[in-house]
């Protein structure tokens, strides 16, 4: 199948999958801050510097990824590589982004199974959450103001769903879908500035290959099970990784008992501080009960889904594009996520912040990234890092 059109003001100098593939290489290498931060780079690069995406093609693929299943960060990326690249563009862009993640978690799991209860290591998730907390803020900040805009009824949608996720704890799946059906008559623009059907996406693609790897995983079957737990897991996930935290422990804490309490909690430090997508805590939980095995298992698991359901979901929209009803639709899930997506952050501080000296950082942070906007996200992490290191020893060392 060959990459759809460019739509809109999307210029006509497209990437190559070569090039989608180590773009989103760097990105999951360097992007720090969870969803909101990697979706908000991603239309800074794709939309506005590189133009290899329209702002409509952007939206469409923001709602996709909210509606379908799938860490909406990595479900966006996988989206940006099949209308670029088709099948193979979206298998590339689905590697490449969880390839540098799943490297360095093995790394970190490797070395926490020896140093785990050092009070290094505790120091370093004591100083780089707050500033995780301050890039998922401002990202959200960004990613609000650029796609709703100066519209009213999308700010009021959103800070609905913010609301929401804050007294629920959780990002729901039936908010977005109602504010999606709201949006079907809300937001719709008017009919003659509805542009026309846009063109047949080809046949449809069996996408049931893509979680053909799994199979592998059959010879253990402590390896397999893992492989179907986060399998299952990721048919859960909509929006934020964390969303699904709670699920994760009642069954790798409480009921398989393949972690401790503590090594649960810092396995979802680890995702939160890692760069990529927040879900790669999977790749952390599998190297801790089965080794290297048990890391691919886990992390192919979590990750099939998103692929699966991009694959899916893409040429669908792509024929029904052109219809008001639906551009509204994807209007109204796109308020409800950006709102979501900001009450998660809060809830992530209320877990990051526990003191003065972490709520002094994420202040610290916050206020440097309004000051030079440019800085390198991992440069404000490392700094991070070290203060963690200074604070937490003085005090706790």
């Amino acid at each position: 199948m060959n990459p759809a059109p460019p739509a809109d003001d999307a210029a006509s100098g497209l990437p190559t999958r070569l090039g989608l593939t180590w773009y989103f290489l760097r990105l999951g290498a360097g992007g720090f801050g969870g969803p909101v931060a990697l979706a908000n780079t991603m239309h800074r690069d794709l939309v506005e510097q590189r133009a290899w995406l329209s702002e409509r093609e952007y939206a469409d693929g923001l709602a996709l990824a909210t509606a379908c299943p799938g860490p909406l960060a990595y479900q966006l990326g996988v989206y940006c590589g099949y209308v670029r690249g088709g099948l193979p563009g979206a298998l590339l862009v689905a590697v490449a982004f969880a390839l540098a993640p799943f490297l360095i978690v093995v790394a970190i799991a490797a070395l926490y199974g020896r140093f785990q209860h050092a009070w290094q290591l505790r120091a370093v998730f004591y100083g780089v959450a707050p500033v995780i907390v301050a890039l998922i803020l401002k990202a959200c900040w960004n990613l609000g103001r650029k796609t709703l805009k100066r519209s009213a009824p999308s700010w009021l949608f959103a800070a609905i769903a913010a609301t929401v996720t804050l007294i629920f704890r959780a990002e729901l799946i039936s908010l977005f879908l109602g504010a999606g059906l709201i949006g079907c008559w809300l937001f719709a623009p008017p009919a003659a500035a509805a542009p026309p059907p846009a063109a047949p996406a080809g046949p449809r693609l069996n996408a049931i290959g893509a979680v053909a790897i799994g199979s592998a995983f059959a010879g253990a079957a402590t390896t397999a099970g893992l492989f179907v737990f986060f399998f299952k897991t990721g048919l859960m996930v909509f929006g934020s990784g964390l969303v699904i935290a709670p699920f994760l422990k009642a069954y790798v804490v409480d009921q398989y008992h393949w972690l401790s309490n503590q090594q649960f909690l810092d396995a979802v430090a680890i995702g939160m501080v890692t760069p990529g997508p927040v879900v790669i805590t999977a790749t952390f939980v599998g190297y801790l009960v089965r080794g290297l095995p048990g890391a691919i298992a886990a992390t192919v698991g979590i990750f099939a889904p998103a692929l699966l359901f991009t694959a899916l979901a893409v040429p669908l929209l792509q024929r029904v594009r052109g219809s008001r009803r639906v551009q509204g639709f994807l209007h109204g899930i796109t308020t409800a996520v950006v709102g979501a997506l900001f009450g998660t952050g809060l809830l992530i501080a209320d877990s990051a912040i526990v003191d003065a000296a972490t709520a002094i950082l994420a202040t610290a942070a916050f206020a440097a990234l309004l000051w030079r906007p440019r800085w390198p996200e991992p440069l404000l992490v490392g700094l991070g890092l070290l203060a963690g290191l200074v604070l937490y020893g003085r005090h706790f060392g």
